[in-house]
């Protein structure tokens, strides 16, 4: 009888100790299962990440490529015509000049034509970088443009700048392009949807980082609502300020309420 217990009892803990292996597995099977699903999904949610900033690169690179076109077409349109006129001018003024019959009142319609070639010449670098910010730096060109935009009946702007040029050392020339470009894309969207009629712009440096704020009493959104609209939107617009933001590491937060709204672009000085 006692053989009997004692072989009931190694049984059951052959049949524990089975049960314990079989758990343990089960356990280990559902958490290598449970890993590679959440490995599964971080990858796709990478790639979804991937995909999405390659669309803003290109959004970017089209942009760009508008912007060439756009250049290309004014030399050839609008420049070169005027030089081959010019060209052909001072071949006649040559000509007339060895004859004797050179008149120089006709340099007058001459120098017509050259004025409006620089200003085509001039308009057209204004394309490629702001003379205004080529000149006196990012600060003093968004100044300006906020004041050229103050002069607007039921628009009151305000430009209040705590940074001086010396914290925007730290940015090279196109990263400020950057920031000028999202700026005024910024801005020239409060001015066609808000419907504000007070706006105010703030730049300062918090921590390491510098805030461009643009608080107003329009419509305002929020970063949601950003979001499906740039993913939605047919125009470059929306699509360039976020691939530029991204090229600078900077946030965009969109904050809205009943009464006052912002927004703040905030760029790491180590962009």
């Amino acid at each position: 009888m006692e053989n009997a217990d004692i072989t009931n009892v190694k049984l059951l803990i052959t049949l524990g100790i089975m049960m314990t292996l079989f758990l343990a597995a089960i356990i280990t099977i559902f958490v290598v299962y449970y890993q590679r699903k959440m490995l599964l999904k971080e990858a796709h949610i990478q790639m979804m990440e991937q995909e999405k900033q390659i669309s803003l690169f290109k959004a970017s690179v089209e942009v760009e490529e508008q912007q060439k076109e756009k250049i290309a077409r004014n030399l050839h349109d609008e420049i070169n015509p005027l030089l081959v006129v010019l060209k052909l001018n001072l071949s006649r003024h040559r000509m007339a000049a060895q004859k004797n019959t050179f008149d120089p009142e006709s340099l007058k319609k001459d120098s017509d034509l050259l004025d409006k070639a620089i200003e085509g010449i001039r308009t057209t670098c204004h394309d490629l970088i702001p003379s205004f910010l080529h000149q006196f730096g990012l600060l003093k060109a968004l100044e300006e443009y906020v004041r050229t935009a103050q002069q607007a009946d039921d628009l009151t702007v305000e430009f209040d700048s705590r940074i001086t040029l010396n914290d925007l050392d730290v940015f090279n020339k196109q990263d400020q392009l950057n920031i000028y470009r999202i700026c005024l894309e910024i801005l020239n969207n409060l001015f066609k949807h808000s419907k504000c009629s007070q706006l105010r712009m703030v730049t300062q440096k918090v921590k390491d980082r510098i805030v461009f704020e643009f608080v107003h009493n329009g419509k305002g959104v929020n970063n949601e609502e950003m979001d499906l609209y740039t993913e939605n939107s047919k125009g470059l617009g929306l699509k360039s300020l976020k691939a530029r933001s991204l090229l600078l590491g900077a946030d965009i937060n969109y904050r809205t309420s009943a009464k006052v709204s912002s927004i703040a672009l905030s760029i790491p000085c180590n962009a």
